[in-house]
């Protein structure tokens, strides 16, 4: 019987180890793979946005933006430009978020009819005095990143990045719609491992190019944990499917 028992615990234990390792019948890279699939395919765009600055008593600035991007084997393009208030009127952002290479940033400044480069240890600086940085406006590529899944439901899954490289961020851990297959929220973590900040996207809209669907959120809401300062992206007017010209996501045009 001693036997009999100790056998049966062993089998036990070894099934419980084997679901433990199998929890998840998807990793956290074949999530991402998933939502990146999902969201490629879209040529390019042309949007109107909205930025607002929101200080830790509560009193905003208003900025307004338009947007232009473009879809490339090596990685997206994209520039957003400011046309409102005067202050920062003409201010132009051009990224190359690429694949195999560090991101590249270019920030025209008007006022000095410069362009700057923004190199890789002051991506994680603010972008334009918002809670958005220059990385969080690059976004991610896939290759960057490790990942882990962290929880799943019916609806979601919970998945944690760790860049590879130079980052602002020691981790950020977001939580992605099955349904839209794009983030609800974002939380990032300082190098320190600490909350900085949390994200959160909604009011979603969707478009169709050729024969896909995408699932786009037209509002995302940055939250500093530590200031209490917050800022908000709002598109106004986004349309997919626009042949850009790759000529015009170069540096030396930027003065135009």
């Amino acid at each position: 019987m001693r036997r009999t028992s100790r056998l049966t615990l062993m089998a036990l234990a070894g099934l419980l180890t084997s679901i433990a390792t199998n929890a998840f019948a998807i990793t956290g890279l074949e999530v991402m793979e998933k939502v990146d699939k999902a969201n490629s395919g879209s040529i390019g765009s042309e949007s109107e946005m909205t930025m607002t600055l929101i200080d830790a008593k509560g009193n905003k600035v208003e900025r307004q933006m338009n947007s232009m991007t473009i879809e490339s084997d090596k990685g997206d393009k994209s520039i957003m430009e400011f046309s409102k208030p005067f202050d920062v009127k003409g201010t132009k952002l051009l990224t190359w978020t690429l694949k195999d290479e560090a991101n590249q940033q270019w920030l025209y400044l008007p006022q000095f009819k410069r362009v700057k480069k923004i190199n890789s240890k002051n991506q994680s600086g603010s972008f334009m005095g918002s809670e958005f940085s220059y990385e969080d406006i690059a976004g991610e590529e896939l290759e960057k990143y490790d990942y882990k899944l962290l929880s799943e439901d019916k609806s979601t899954w919970k998945v944690e990045s760790k860049p590879k490289e130079t980052s602002g961020y020691s981790k950020l851990i977001t939580v992605i719609s099955k349904e839209k297959m794009n983030p609800l929220s974002v939380e990032y973590y300082d190098r320190r491992g600490g909350l900085l900040k949390k994200s959160k996207l909604s009011d979603y809209e969707s478009q169709e190019v050729g024969k896909k669907t995408f699932h786009l959120a037209t509002k995302i809401e940055m939250k500093n944990e530590q200031t209490k300062k917050s800022s908000i992206i709002e598109w106004k007017k986004r349309k997919l499917g626009v042949k850009n010209k790759e000529s015009d996501f170069k540096s030396n045009r930027l003065k135009r």
